[in-house]
């Protein structure tokens, strides 16, 4: 396997991923998840359909495939109807983690269907990014007082559904895109996602308004960015196992709580330093194995 090209353009769409949220957050809580979903999706739509023209090519598909095709990409549009309205109700920290764990199903998932075989230090790289996410990605002081007595937090139900549906679409992807390449398959799930997410708009009746410039610029930069990572996603799915690329790019969280730190000044806690280091460490092991 070429594990330099495949790891690095999984760490590509961690942190194309990791902005975008950043940048998505900061939108929705000025116009709402519903439309800043609709503006993100249609925006990213746009150079799928200009690539897929420079490298189209008719794909062949068996009735198993068609249907994980199906599956993935409507699983996929419903894990970002559920992010973005947990990240409306929500924090980062309550929210960003939870749906983090999506890598864990996806993982357990490959193993199960793909029979993917891990060499030990694999193992141990992918348990400490996957302890690094969650610990890098929570502010356990803000997690507490967040947390509601005899009940949920704030956005949490939304990311364990977002978490679920995003584990499957993403365990689902590897035997896509091994068939018709990384950007046919990117084209197929997207428009699957698109023709989704707009009958979800019209079944709900849901008013989309264009927003100030401004919110339209950072949604318009969060929709390429989701552009860029999914396409980085895809390929690393070529050279790489599902379960590596997963892990990897299941550190997002943690780029957006730079962001945050950056320029926002929140401040980060110890266990977020700890988390960021497990996953510094774990991407070592994987790089290196």
């Amino acid at each position: 396997m070429a594990l330099d090209w495949g790891i690095g353009l999984a760490v590509a769409a961690m942190v194309s991923w990791g902005v975008a949220d950043f940048l998505a957050k900061k939108a929705i809580d000025q116009v709402g998840y519903r439309t800043s979903i609709v503006i993100n999706q249609a925006v990213a739509f746009v150079p799928i359909l200009f690539v897929t023209a420079l490298f189209f090519r008719m794909p062949s598909f068996s009735p198993l495939l068609v249907g994980e095709t199906i599956l993935a990409g409507v699983t996929g549009v419903i894990g970002y109807i559920f992010f973005y309205r947990g990240f409306g109700k929500g924090n980062v920290s309550v929210v960003a983690p939870i749906t983090a764990s999506w890598s864990v199903i996806t993982v357990l998932l490959a193993a199960f269907l793909f029979a993917e075989a891990l060499m030990p230090l694999q193992i141990i790289g992918v348990i400490s990014v996957f302890i690094g996410v969650f610990f890098a990605s929570t502010n356990f002081t803000e997690l507490k007082k967040s947390i509601k007595i005899g009940g949920w937090s704030a956005g949490a139900a939304d990311a364990v559904v977002a978490m679920i549906a995003w584990g499957i679409s993403y365990a689902l992807l590897k035997p896509i895109t091994s068939t018709v390449g990384p950007v046919i398959a990117l084209f197929l799930l997207k428009i699957l996602a698109v023709t989704t997410l707009f009958s979800w708009i019209g079944v709900t009746k849901t008013k989309v308004s264009f927003p100030a410039k401004m919110i339209f610029l950072l949604l318009s930069v969060a929709g390429l960015l989701d552009f860029i990572a999914y396409l980085a996603f895809n390929f690393s799915l070529d050279t790489q196992y599902v379960s590596v690329t997963s892990a990897i790019v299941a550190t997002a969280p943690a780029i957006t709580i730079a962001l945050a730190y950056i320029f926002l000044k929140e401040r980060v806690v110890r266990n977020q330093k700890l988390g960021i280091i497990a996953i510094l460490v774990g991407l070592i092991l994987i790089s290196l194995t």
